[in-house]
């Protein structure tokens, strides 16, 4: 099977990390894992991934809110789509969508647990897409999460 795209997995699960690995190359992706922003940002430099799967939660909060502006920052990065992952929802009365751009700089968001079918269509249309040019975010707005 010819290799659909390059796709970085940003996730501190493991489990999530496997069983979201093992779908996409049953699919024809090239997957990377990273458990962090810092292993994130080094595998971007070096692998140049097509398309990143981004969680919100790590270790200590918020990060995937901060990578995506980091990657969104970056004129070697900024076009590479995001696809935000997440169950932040259950932990944060604060509701926001892909339309919400300045805040949230990704291309998708969709809530954990994602079933492989969304999985699958979700990575495509963002690969087929082209994306529109985003304005540069500012500095981290903040969001509010209940602790």
């Amino acid at each position: 099977m010819a290799e659909q795209g390059k796709i970085l997995l940003v996730d501190d699960d493991p489990d999530f990390n496997i069983i979201n690995r093992t779908i996409l190359e049953s699919d024809g992706y090239s997957v990377e894992e990273a458990r962090d922003p810092e292993s994130a940002w080094e595998k971007i430099r070096s692998w140049k991934p097509d398309l990143i799967c981004l969680d919100v939660m790590m270790p200590t909060g918020t990060e995937g809110f901060h990578f995506a502006y980091k990657v969104r920052r970056d004129e070697a990065t900024r076009h590479i789509p995001i696809l935000m992952i997440t169950a932040i929802h259950q932990h944060s009365d604060f509701r926001f969508s892909t339309d919400d751009g300045e805040y949230l700089p990704v291309d998708d968001f969709v809530e954990k647990p994602i079933k492989r079918e969304l999985l699958l269509a979700k990575v495509k249309a963002l690969l087929a897409a082209t994306r529109p040019a985003l304005p540069k975010p500012a500095d981290d707005k903040g969001i509010g999460l209940k602790k």
